[in-house]
């Protein structure tokens, strides 16, 4: 089982057990492991989260105002976060195990300042260039193995790129019912140039830089058969 991220997680409700309203996911930490495997670690909560999604200039200048605001207050650049493994269920909704209150906490500074910690909204948008894609593809949003609240290995497996920008992408595209056969025509059209890139040797994602590198020899599937 796969799921989106920023289909699935990006701006959903975070409730407790008894569904009482939490927060909404701003962000999702992804942590890169020795091996270079790249798993989902936390979701991220707050204006520190939100703002830099706006964009790699506009999103840190309005970050480092907002923590200029209130300057005696140091942690207010850094957002709150959810460990991954207090989801209890992934529906239209994030649920959490518990009550939830002590879910919530605000992410360390080493954490926060840890070179094998991204963010997901610094990956969306990142030009992505390998033979036979668009010339203009960029990630579009990342495809994790696996689920929250339950068992298994979790950990990002492929990187949808195309044409666009991240949310142009429609929701039902990545379910096996497209609807009626126009609506589905209409989708295939659209998303002609979108693909499904398996990560491996060949796959180079330079989170810093801001570009990702794909090589002749990675799999490529259409985003939709």
């Amino acid at each position: 089982m796969t799921y989106d991220a920023a289909l699935h997680l990006l701006d959903r409700q975070i409730v407790d057990e008894e569904g009482r309203l939490l927060a909404k996911v701003d962000d999702v930490e992804l942590r890169v492991d020795p091996d270079g495997s790249i798993r989902p670690s936390g979701l991220l909560v707050g204006m520190p989260a939100v703002l830099p999604r706006l964009g790699r200039r506009v999103g840190h200048r309005l970050t480092r105002l907002h923590v200029e605001l209130r300057p005696a207050a140091e942690d207010r650049g850094r957002p709150l976060v959810v460990d991954i493994d207090r989801i209890a269920s992934l529906t239209s909704e994030v649920r959490l195990s518990g009550d939830g209150r002590g879910s919530l906490r605000r992410l360390s500074a080493d954490r926060a300042a840890a070179g094998d910690r991204w963010r997901l909204g610094e990956l969306l948008g990142t030009p992505a260039a390998g033979p036979g894609l668009h010339r203009k593809s960029v990630v579009l949003d990342v495809r994790i193995s696996g689920r929250p609240g339950e068992s298994g290995e979790h950990r990002v497996a492929a990187l949808v790129v195309g044409p666009g920008r991240s949310g142009a992408l429609l929701g039902y595209d990545r379910t096996s019912d497209l609807g009626p056969a126009l609506i589905a025509a209409v989708v295939r059209w659209m998303h002609r140039h979108a693909r499904v890139v398996e990560l491996g040797p060949e796959v180079e994602i330079d989170c810093a830089a801001g570009r990702v590198r794909i090589g002749a020899g990675a799999s490529f599937l259409p985003l939709r058969g």
